[in-house]
This record gives structure tokens, C-alpha cells and sequence, in this order.
């Protein structure tokens, strides 16, 4: 190399008599001190050592070169052969001799990621939002009945330069570059190559979503043209403009998901095809095709081409919008994980017990009824049962656990969206007050696995398996009778008596729940409800007994669930969802041992 091309700093590492493994320790502490830097060469020299792609790694997370080794037995002496290119670094070997000597050329400022593989991946999980299983009409004409079997996780933002750069080492944007901003100029292709990459670094699932995941969650219960309403303004979106936007610049929808119409051009799995006729389950588009989908619009659109239901079209190869203009950079993405990467399994609906016995209708809290009547009938069912309204047990260790009385009931089961069905529990039970606390966790368990902690905060990074060891704890400590609720008796205690679409009216306000926040709140923080119940909108997803199953046809007494199942089911929605995924009929499942940050609990228990 001649001095023309040498940077202006050198460092020696060097050590001819060293036989054994390559070490990187060296490195680590001029890369620590910072004194290897952007345009910096470094040598360092090791007799006869061979070197492998995964000690290079150990120091330069980004590289993405293959297992091979290196030694002096390369021939071309005095030829620097290209090994790999490390994220805007090109490593060189030298042979001098019998000494190996490998130069590391930062080559400039640009050329290095602006956050490292780890943040830009813990940057996009972070931002994954859930969105349950549902049904919707998809299309213009709203003709074209879908049902989504699955819950899946989807972007809250479209995929960032930085993100893009942090996995790929390069930004392919090129007209307008930014961190925030969408990354553009990426065919359907690209994005495979970066899932593929995204994946190998993380546990998997990653992907784009399918055509269909796409409108439902842009639409996120609408059913307008936009998700805002019949019309769009530039208000609303990044539309009829000049340039892209930093993700996030505008409202989300009810689902807390941004720009879904307008900034870029999002490409979908699918191929392009018309759409079949008729109702459809987990559609996933044609086995072949020419285009792939595109859904959204973009910044140099006007609204109408970024309707909920707007489709384009184009190559997996292209990278531009397919205009005799070229837009480059009218074309991006977001991502799509799986929830659970097992089969979804919707098992047949239990059959009722037949032998039941109904109490006396003076005990049957029949809704719609008001707080005064709620607490009527419930004052009548604990002096029959000669017990108390509200209950203290004791978990040991002088914490408590407060339960309320729930009476007998009957209500209406589900949303308009739905199959609502009349459901009869015939027997009281009772339910806790509160959320399970991270301390009464720890009091039984010994153990708090949540991520934010506090006394009163609620227990989370629970499991439903979890859930079922902390009930045979408590229940082998204590009288017994412990359990989950079951999700018709969570619904009932939820609503108390209502028939909107929260316990309190038919919107949820961050006033009245902890919903589109931040982090856990303490329990008891917001208004209880009729029964005297706290935190059944918001706060953490609770887990139910029930394997989720589609609700029986016509009216159920004392349902269950299905027998067997895949799925276990979660009521309430989060501090981190939209009220939409609070309503009191919302469903959610997932796999029983399946833990999350805002996943927790609350107990049920016979009288």
C-alpha cells in the first residue's frame, strides 16, 4: 500500500512468535478508547494463526462474511485479497513472509451505521403493536368478507433509514436521506433480503404482511374510506407533497399504527391478483403472479390513492413506482411478525352441561341493570351464602388479596362484530379486585419476573403456564379455590351490567384507563366499575381459563370454551393499545406459554 493511500493514524499490534487462537482483545480496547476510528488503519500481525469469520465478529458485529480461515499459506504474496466487506469497512490480508498481517480500513464517517445491529434491532421490536384475530369487509365496495384467524404483531412505523442501514449496512434512500425517515428505493426483493438477515439475527417470525393483514389493520375498525373518515386532508396524512416525513408525524389509527395512508408506497407479500368471490379465511393472495401489492399511497399522491382498501401494484424487482418519471423514492415497507409460529387451531365449541340447575331468579342479576341494583343483588347472595361482599385473603407475609362477590347472571355476550349470544352463569364466584400485584406474586412465587417493578404495580412477563403454577401454589398454601376466570365471567364482571362498549360509556378516554401509554400503572389507579372492579380496561392483558374457540351458535349456560385448543385467551387490552383493543368484548389469544411485557393476571375463586 503506498503512503499516497495511508490515513494519517497507525497503530502496531504485532507479535511474531504467537502460535495460538487470534485474539481480539487488543482491538476491543483501541475500539473502546476510541482510538480506531473512522478513517483509521490498523495492522495487526500474528505468525501462522488462523483466523475465522466469527472472532472478526466478535469485534464488528455487522459482518456478515462466512466461517473461513486464513493463513500464511495463502500464496499471492504481496496481493491483498478482499475478504469481506464489513458495513462500509473493507478488511484486507496481507502476506509478508511468514507473518500474516491484516490491515481493517475504515474507509469514512458515512460509511458507518448510525446504530449498531442490536439497537436498530431492538428498535423494531419495540415498535411491533398486537393486532387480534378478527373480521372485516375488505375492498372499495366493502363486498368481500375476510376473517383473520391469527393474531399478528405489524410495525407501528414504516421501516427507518436507520433501521435499514443498522441490518443491511448500506441506505438505499435516495433522494431525501434521514434516520426517521422511511427508507425508499428498496424493491420487494430487498425487503426478503433484509427479513432474511433480520431473522438470522433474532428469534424469527419477521415478514411483510399479507394484503389482507394489511387493510384490517390500516382500517382498524373503520369502515370509511380512511381510517380518519370519508375524506383525507393533508392534515391527516403526507400526501399531494414534496418529500417523505419522519414516521410518525401524524395520528395514529384506533390500532396506534402511523402513516398507513400517505409518506410511501408499503409493499405486501401477496401477488397481484383480483380478488376472489366470496367470503375468505387467512387469505394470502395467488400461488404465482407477476406484480406484488403495494398498499398506501405515498407523499405524491392525492387521497384518493391512499384509501384503506387503495391497491398498486408492481415487480419484485423495481425499486421505483413504475411512472415514466421513476420515483425512486415513493417505495418502502413495514414489517410483519408472527404472534405464535404454531398452526392456528380453532377447536368446536364445548358441549353444555345439561344437568345444570338454575337458582332463584331473585339472585339473577339480568343486564342491562345500574350500580344501586348491583349492589342490591349482590348484598342478597353473600347473606344467603352467608359470606362477604368483598373478601381479604391472606397470601402470607402480610400481603392481601382483595376479591369481590360477583353475583349470578345473565347478559349478552360479544360485539355487533361479532356472534353475540346470550350467556347464563348460574353460579356467583368471586373476583379480584385488582390486578394481581408484582408483591403478591412474589409472595407466593418467591419470584418477580416483571420488567418495570413496583409493589402495587401488576405482575407481568406471566404466561397462562405461569399463571396456572402461581394458582396451585396459592391453592396448596391456602382453603383452595383459586383459578383464572373464565372469559364469560370475565366479560360479565367487566361489563356490569352495560351494554356499550367499555363499563363505562361507548369511549374510553385516557382519563378513565390506563390506555395508550407508556408503562404499567399501579392498581386501582382509575374509577372502578359497578361491581367495584379495577383496571378491567387497560393497564396489562389478562389471561382467562378458556382455550379461545369461535362462540357458539344461540344462547350458553356456564360456558367453558372448547376442550382442547392452541390458543389461550386475554381480555382487557394495555397501557401500550388503543382503547379499541380495551372494549369490553375484545378478544386476544395467544400460546400458553407465551410471556410478554404487558401480559399479567387477575383470580377468580368459588364462594
Amino acid at each position: 500500500m503506498s503512503n499516497e493511500s495511508k490515513p494519517q493514524e497507525w497503530f502496531y499490534l504485532q507479535d511474531e512468535t504467537w502460535n495460538g487462537p487470534f485474539k481480539t482483545s487488543g482491538l476491543k480496547e483501541l475500539v473502546k478508547k476510541g482510538a480506531v476510528g473512522p478513517n483509521t488503519l490498523l495492522r495487526l500481525g500474528v505468525a501462522g494463526a488462523p483466523i475465522k469469520a466469527h472472532q472478526i465478529k466478535s469485534l464488528f458485529p455487522n459482518y456478515q462474511g462466512e466461517e473461513q480461515a486464513v493463513t500464511s499459506s495463502i500464496k499471492n504474496k504481496g496481493i491483498p485479497n478482499i475478504l469481506a466487506l464489513i458495513a462500509g469497512r473493507i478488511l484486507i490480508v496481507y502476506i509478508l513472509g511468514s507473518l500474516i498481517s491484516i490491515s481493517i480500513l475504515f474507509i469514512s464517517k458515512k460509511n458507518v451505521p448510525r446504530i449498531s445491529l442490536a439497537d436498530g434491532i431492538a428498535s423494531i421490536e419495540k415498535e411491533m403493536v398486537l393486532i387480534p384475530a378478527g373480521r372485516f369487509m375488505m375492498g372499495d365496495w366493502g363486498d368481500r368478507e375476510v376473517t383473520l384467524t391469527k393474531p399478528y404483531y405489524m410495525g407501528k412505523y414504516e421501516v427507518t433509514q436507520e433501521q435499514w442501514e443498522s441490518v443491511m449496512g448500506n441506505n438505499p434512500s435516495s433522494r431525501t436521506k434521514g434516520d426517521k425517515l422511511p427508507v425508499t428505493d428498496v424493491s420487494w426483493k430487498d425487503c426478503q433480503e433484509f427479513i432474511k438477515k433480520l431473522n438470522a439475527n433474532t428469534k424469527g417470525g419477521y415478514r411483510l404482511p399479507y394484503e389482507g393483514e394489511w387493510e384490517y389493520a390500516c382500517r382498524a375498525g373503520t369502515t370509511t374510506a380512511y381510517s380518519v373518515g370519508d375524506s383525507l386532508t393533508k392534515a391527516d396524512a403526507n400526501i399531494d407533497g414534496d418529500s417523505t416525513k419522519a414516521v410518525g408525524s401524524y395520528k395514529p389509527n384506533a390500532f396506534g399504527l402511523y402513516d398507513m395512508h400517505g409518506n410511501v408506497w408499503e409493499w405486501c407479500e401477496d401477488w397481484r391478483d383480483d380478488y376472489p368471490k366470496g367470503a375468505v379465511t387467512d387469505p394470502k393472495g395467488p400461488g404465482t403472479g407477476t406484480y406484488r401489492v403495494l398498499r398506501g399511497g405515498s407523499f405524491v399522491d392525492y387521497e384518493s390513492l391512499a384509501r384503506s382498501s387503495g391497491r398498486n401494484h408492481n415487480s419484485p424487482t423495481n425499486r421505483d413506482d413504475g411512472t415514466p418519471a421513476f420515483r425512486r423514492d415513493l417505495i418502502g415497507f413495514r414489517l410483519v411478525r408472527t404472534a405464535d409460529l404454531k398452526a392456528a387451531f380453532v377447536p368446536p365449541a364445548r358441549k353444555q352441561d345439561p344437568t345444570v340447575v338454575m337458582p332463584a331468579t331473585v339472585n339473577l342479576l339480568v343486564s342491562p341493570f345500574n350500580e344501586t341494583k348491583a349492589k342490591e343483588v349482590r348484598k342478597e347472595v353473600a347473606k344467603s351464602l352467608q359470606k362477604e361482599v368483598e373478601d381479604k385473603a391472606d397470601l402470607g407475609k402480610r400481603v392481601k388479596l382483595d376479591l369481590v362477590l360477583i353475583p349470578a347472571g345473565k347478559f349478552l355476550m360479544g360485539s355487533p362484530n361479532e356472534k353475540q349470544h346470550d350467556v347464563t352463569l348460574t353460579k356467583p364466584f368471586y373476583i379480584g379486585k385488582y390486578e394481581v400485584t408484582q408483591e403478591q406474586y412474589e409472595s407466593v412465587m418467591g419470584s418477580n419476573p416483571s420488567s418495570t417493578k413496583g409493589a402495587k404495580l401488576p405482575v407481568t412477563n406471566v404466561s397462562w403456564e405461569d399463571c396456572q403454577e402461581f394458582v396451585k401454589k396459592l391453592n396448596a398454601s391456602t382453603k383452595g379455590g383459586y383459578r383464572l376466570p373464565t372469559e364469560a365471567e370475565w366479560e360479565f364482571a367487566c361489563r356490569a351490567g352495560t351494554t356499550t362498549a367499555y363499563s363505562f360509556k361507548d369511549s374510553l378516554a385516557k382519563s378513565d384507563a390506563n390506555i395508550d401509554g407508556d408503562s404499567i400503572k399501579t392498581v386501582g389507579s382509575y374509577t372502578a366499575n359497578a361491581f367495584g372492579l379495577y383496571d378491567l380496561h387497560g393497564n396489562v392483558w389478562e389471561w382467562c381459563e378458556d382455550w379461545y374457540g369461535d362462540y357458539p351458535a344461540g344462547a350458553v349456560t356456564d360456558p367453558k370454551g372448547p376442550e382442547i385448543g392452541t390458543y389461550r385467551v386475554l381480555r382487557g387490552g394495555s397501557f401500550s393499545n388503543y382503547e379499541l383493543l380495551a372494549r369490553s368484548s375484545t378478544r386476544n389469544y395467544l400460546a400458553p406459554s407465551y410471556r410478554d411485557f404487558n401480559f399479567g393476571f387477575r383470580l377468580a375463586r368459588a364462594p
